[in-house]
């Protein structure tokens, strides 16, 4: 699939990288957007998935009111929201933080895939950038699937995965071998039996999913979150997911964003998984943070009228 940035009148569009990504210039994010302006961002963004904008100066109304244009916000299922507005989080990392600790999303992943309908879209706004360091990955799962063999391809098409944060946190939320917490300082609170229950809950999606708006075919693998192929078990399925989790950070599939003060970020996490790399101890990080509704995956294996009609028997 070829994209052409020149093709873009009324903002500049940059590609990051041949697979995904996009620098946006020639726009105030923070000053209402006329609908022809709109139209070429929606287009942008379905085009690379992942735009950043620099240079914006935002408070977290403004930057909640920017990124509402691309669809309905939602609240964060496992942070407190900011106390200037209940959709927008924070998320920091204080300079005098341990080396060593990890921090959140420091491995590659799709947010929230364990849920019925994970968010559509992560946006953040970059308050303080470190001078060095603190990097955001993205890696296209469009280009996955479109880079296997037909074989594979037919095969991954067959099969549904079962998603489960106990993957990536463990069965109770704080962690253990090869697991990180989710636990951290301030929010044990929140961490009620309900949702350490939800946490061995194991989710279905279709392993080969169909975009909403672009109806192009990708990847549905996110990391830790995929435990297993529904009627197998996990050592049955490890060897597949883990190759496939590898062919998604290929680094021909990726692009990585340098984080500077006041630069604004969105990206479609229905089709992109996304690590935070964490090589920025002694500085300290801030951001503010939103996520978007989205729908149920559905794909060959899970046809989205089947996905329709269950939920409403």
């Amino acid at each position: 699939m070829t994209i052409k940035p020149e093709n873009y009148n009324l903002i500049s569009v940059t590609p990051i990288t041949g697979a995904l990504g996009a620098e946006i210039g020639g726009i105030d994010v923070s000053k209402p957007i006329d609908e022809k302006t709109c139209q070429e961002l929606h287009r942008a963004y379905s085009d690379y998935q992942v735009l950043m904008f620099r240079n914006q100066n935002l408070t977290a109304k403004a930057f909640a009111d920017f990124v509402s244009q691309f669809g309905t916000l939602r609240p964060s299922t496992y942070s407190k929201p900011r106390e200037d507005h209940p959709l927008v989080t924070p998320l920091v990392r204080r300079a005098d933080v341990p080396k060593g600790r990890r921090n959140h999303g420091d491995e590659w992943h799709v947010d929230n895939s364990p849920e019925e309908c994970p968010s559509g879209a992560l946006a953040l706004y970059c308050v303080q950038a470190p001078p060095w360091g603190g990097d955001t990955m993205f890696a296209s799962l469009y280009y996955a699937y479109e880079n296997l063999s037909e074989d594979m391809k037919q095969m991954c098409e067959r099969l549904i995965v079962l998603h489960s944060r106990a993957g990536m946190f463990g069965p109770d939320g704080r962690g253990g071998p090869g697991k990180k917490s989710l636990i951290h300082p301030g929010m044990e609170e929140r961490m009620d039996p309900a949702r350490i229950r939800d946490m061995a809950k194991e989710t279905p999606h279709p392993l080969v999913c169909v975009h909403p708006v672009t109806g192009r075919k990708f990847l549905y693998v996110t990391g830790s979150y995929s435990v297993r192929f529904q009627g197998m078990a996990v050592e049955e399925s490890k060897p597949l997911i883990d190759y496939l989790n590898a062919q998604v950070a290929r680094p021909e599939n990726t692009c990585r964003l340098r984080w500077t003060s006041n630069a604004l970020m969105i990206a479609d996490n229905r089709c992109t998984q996304h690590y935070a790399v964490n090589d920025y101890a002694g500085f300290h990080r801030e951001m503010m943070r939103i996520e978007l509704m989205g729908e149920r995956p559905f794909g060959p294996a899970m046809p989205k009228a089947q996905i329709s009609e269950a939920a409403v028997a």
